[in-house]
């Protein structure tokens, strides 16, 4: 029982490792009764697949709105909601009857008794039924004193209706806002992490009202749980759009969180910068995984996926200072000819260099993300020992990343700055070269373009660009 414990514990920090495959001991069924006869098989056969695949009786892999065969074959896929004739229809048990007079309906106003399937009314009902399900707010741990179950649908219109780009680019947003709600439906943790994103947003433009924090700390968690669950016991019967689309949402709920709460801390071996950017590896674990794959191939997050894997050609024009950065870059990280197969510098710097060289923009956010979920173990190792090369490789990535002026992009700054105060003391010219160009990108940007360049140590010049704007506390979207 001690082990299965301890396993079980180890499953739910694997939320940060992503190491997928984890599976507890299951208990030992017999095929025989309690009279020696052999128990009836359960019905195996599902019948929950479309309308075209059960008339042409091939498989359908029941991906909604669209599966794979007919997206395949170009038919037009159409699920019906299987119901029972009257004769087989279940009788109530006593136990539901009770649980249903027991449970107050849920409404969300007194004039949507019967909303239309897909309105904006019949998607608030929905959420609401999942809430009132899933016990949340939770009175017994206090959460309802500050939030409560109805707040959820604000959190729903917001994620939805918000027009300015907040969480990725245009093809990003616009298919998380489209589609989103409709696979969170049917996928718990993509519902968590919306509604988490949403709350979150709102505690950014309204830091006075604590509703919004206490709903963005209870979804993000309720989000991590699930997410980490189906990525380490059940990832085979996962839905790949769902997964992704989870995963980047959760992906900068940790970038907001882990750094701010080490804001003050320095850079240690117990704080380091890799807790955000592990939660970005559950990317790689979805794309290796061949169902998930072909499900992401033809179903809403395909434009993702294509945004991601999209390659970014260098500038024709380079700018000097970004060039000269990936200069004294490359130098730090020559690695002998020898030593060739133990070089884990080359290849992560030969995808950041276009990420460095262009202009951030809100269109190549998408990229910035897909770069630290593309790094490799051996390099997020490195990054764990505070490895300086590691680490000024990753010092190039959050002084770029900022000047995207999204609301979390900002959270950058905190790395930025406790990096190279960790790196301000070593004893080697090309190191505090490259700190003091990679300071400059920051002091380059529009707003800060009135503050002179060169001036002051390392981290007083990043320490005047954080104390104008605060870490986190932006007056734009």
């Amino acid at each position: 029982m001690a082990s299965i414990v301890r396993r079980i514990g180890q499953a739910m920090i694997n939320w940060v490792q992503e190491k997928p495959g984890l599976v507890l001991e299951a208990q030992t069924v017999s095929l025989y009764n309690e009279t020696g006869a052999r128990r009836r098989r359960t019905h195996q056969k599902s019948r929950k697949g479309c309308v075209n695949c059960k008339k042409k009786r091939v498989k359908c892999d029941e991906i909604r709105p669209g599966c794979g065969q007919c997206a395949e074959k170009k038919w037009p896929c159409e699920f019906q909601d299987a119901e029972l004739p009257p004769n087989k229809a279940k009788r109530p048990t006593v136990q539901s009857v009770r649980r249903r007079q027991s449970t107050p309906p849920t409404s969300v106003s007194a004039g949507s008794v019967s909303p239309s399937h897909n309105s904006r009314e019949w998607l608030h009902t929905q959420v609401l039924s999942f809430m009132e399900r899933r016990n949340m707010p939770d009175r017994q741990l206090g959460d309802s004193l500050t939030y409560k179950r109805l707040d959820a649908v604000e959190l729903v219109d917001h994620f939805i209706d918000y027009t300015d780009l907040w969480i990725g680019s245009s093809t990003s947003q616009g298919v998380i806002q489209r589609h989103g709600f409709e696979m969170a439906l049917e996928s718990e943790h993509l519902l968590h992490a919306m509604l988490a994103c949403s709350a979150k947003h709102l505690s950014h433009l309204h830091p006075d009202v604590k509703k919004y924090d206490v709903a963005a700390t209870l979804h993000y968690t309720r989000s991590l749980q699930a997410y980490s669950a189906q990525l380490c016991y059940d990832l085979e019967q996962g839905n790949g759009n769902a997964m992704l689309a989870t995963s980047g949402l959760l992906a900068k709920l940790t970038f907001i969180n882990t750094p701010t709460m080490s804001a003050n801390r320095p850079l240690a071996a117990d704080n380091g910068p890799t807790a955000w950017i592990r939660s970005m590896q559950g990317v790689r674990t979805i794309m290796s995984t061949l169902r998930l794959r072909a499900q992401l191939e033809v179903g809403f997050m395909f434009p993702i996926l294509q945004k991601y894997a999209e390659l970014v050609d260098l500038p024709v024009v380079r700018p000097r200072l970004e060039t000269s950065i990936v200069d004294v870059l490359r130098r730090l990280c020559k690695t002998p000819m020898a030593s060739r197969t133990l070089d884990s510098y080359t290849a992560v710097i030969d995808r950041l260099e276009p990420l460095v060289l262009h202009q951030p923009t809100n269109e190549n956010v998408d990229q910035y993300m897909a770069w630290v979920a593309g790094l490799e173990p051996t390099f997020i190792e490195l990054l764990e020992r505070n490895d300086t090369r590691a680490l000024l490789i990753l010092l190039c990535w959050c002084a770029k990343l900022p000047l995207i002026e999204q609301w979390w992009t900002s959270v950058a700054r905190i790395e930025f700055l406790r990096i190279s105060a960790h790196l301000s003391s070593v004893d080697n010219p090309s190191v505090q070269q490259l700190l003091s160009l990679a300071a400059q990108c920051d002091v380059q940007s529009p707003r800060d373009a009135k503050m002179a360049l060169g001036s002051g140590t390392i981290p007083e010049t990043v320490a005047a660009v954080v104390l104008e704007e605060p870490f986190g506390r932006r007056k734009g979207p």
